[in-house]
């Protein structure tokens, strides 16, 4: 045989050997690093995740608050983003050039539970970038000025999508869903935006900005000595202890079912949102809830993504999701379509909703779906910023570790079966709530 010819065939072999898919394989487990606990000089739990192959490092501050204990509508929101408006020593402009001086990426977040002021830094960097953070949340003055900048931006935007059938349909959905008194239900007026003032976030930060409501996660590439750094920078600086409250306790949601619409003139299309109140991460069920979710419409796959997009052509897209917040959890599809299709759309969604628990799925969509899920839960692993992120829900959810230690093994077992009594139990139609804005 030629030198030639058997260069020709080897190659052959190659290519054929191409053409051949790896054979699939679902993972049983993922590597849960857990964090080292440490308890700081002023009472402070910090939680440490150290990793990464890149000197970068995440630091975290996360307050137990957030809209659901503030007095005044957007309270939480101006009294987090206002933290970097100014200090007894510095300006915004000041602050804000120091922070790309050192090629900081600050995160500030003001959720419906929590808010969640912290940054990624270059380790050589974390000394000063902790400095300038612990002052910003020490010191910040909250000028009146740029109060009045945001306050003015933001009704700038709340005007505009006043006018999106998108923006109405979600807040008048968690409005029905969880009734008008209900922090996770209020509605915010044009009117609001002038009536927050300088001394409400000031208030604010006394009730809630302090350690004795704070947790600290570090995660990445941080120096061996990261407690005794920590220790150092809250030394040099006075927060108050103050009894938050909580003025959204004891408010039940409304969770009530029906069919509601709201009219808006000149809207060329209709969003759609149907839902109800779900199970907790803490219920036995919730693993395979959110898996029968996702067959539903949680990934581009989804039986309701197949059938009203890809089948139908009545909209660009449509999903469904578990929401899961600290005091509730609850389940939504969402969709905008031409009005000439709203009513053939919800009877599709509908037809979905009953094929849940009355078609099983074949061996092909149920490994799809395997697959899909399999993949997402492992990338949600990669890394120790990602790992820390899974780590921050146990401790916010009071969580144990089986809660993600059990879902592979759920996954994997998982059959049709067990989805259609899912649906049955949590998924029923008669049960939604329905509204149509357009």
């Amino acid at each position: 045989m030629s030198g030639g010819y058997k260069k020709y065939k080897d190659k052959k072999m190659v290519d054929l050997h191409r053409n051949i898919a790896p054979p699939l394989q679902l993972i049983d487990q993922v590597n849960f690093q857990k964090p080292v606990e440490q308890r700081l000089d002023n009472g402070m739990m910090a939680y440490l995740m150290k990793g990464g192959s890149h000197e970068i490092v995440r630091f975290e501050l996360l307050f137990k608050a957030g809209s659901f204990d503030q007095e005044k509508p957007l309270q939480a929101y101006a009294t987090a983003h206002l933290l970097t408006s100014g200090t007894y020593s510095k300006k915004a402009e000041e602050i804000n050039k120091l922070w790309d001086f050192y090629g900081v990426s600050l995160q500030i977040e003001a959720q419906k539970d929590i808010i969640s002021v912290g940054f990624f830094c270059l380790t050589r960097h974390l000394d000063p970038v902790l400095d300038l953070l612990m002052e910003i949340i020490s010191d910040a003055i909250f000028p009146e000025d740029e109060l009045d900048s945001l306050l003015q931006n933001k009704k700038q935007n709340h005007l505009v999508n006043r006018k999106k059938v998108q923006h109405q349909a979600r807040v008048h959905f968690n409005e029905l869903l969880f009734g008008s008194l209900h922090p996770y239900g209020t509605k915010i007026k044009p009117e609001d935006f002038e009536q927050l003032l300088k001394e409400d976030l000031t208030q604010y930060r006394k009730l809630y900005i302090h350690p004795a409501n704070c947790i600290c996660f570090v995660s990445g590439h941080f120096p061996d000595n990261i407690s005794h750094i920590i220790n150092q920078k809250l030394e040099k600086i006075h927060w108050p202890h103050n009894e938050g409250r909580a003025n959204g306790q004891g408010i039940k949601p409304k969770g009530v079912a029906g069919k509601h619409f709201v009219k808006m003139e000149d809207a060329m299309q209709s969003s759609i949102r149907i839902g109800k109140m779900m199970i907790g991460r803490n219920h036995p069920d919730y693993h395979k809830t959110s898996v029968t979710n996702t067959l539903l419409g949680g990934y581009f796959g989804s039986r309701l993504m197949r059938n009203i997009r890809q089948e139908k052509g009545y909209t660009y897209g449509i999903n469904s999701a578990l929401v899961a917040l600290m005091r509730e959890t609850y389940f939504f599809i969402t969709t905008q379509v031409g009005n000439d299709v709203k009513d053939l759309a919800l009877k599709e969604v509908y037809s979905e909703l009953r094929c849940l628990r009355e078609r099983p799925a074949d061996k092909s969509e149920l490994l799809m779906l395997k697959n899909y899920l399999s993949a997402s839960f492992l990338r949600s692993f990669d890394g120790p910023f990602m790992q820390m992120e899974r780590f921050r829900e146990i401790l916010l959810f009071d969580l144990d570790y089986s809660h993600y230690e059990c879902f592979l093994p759920t996954l994997n077992d998982i059959r049709a079966s067990d989805l259609q009594e899912m649906a049955e139990k949590y998924f029923h139609e008669k049960d939604m709530l329905e509204l149509v804005v357009g």
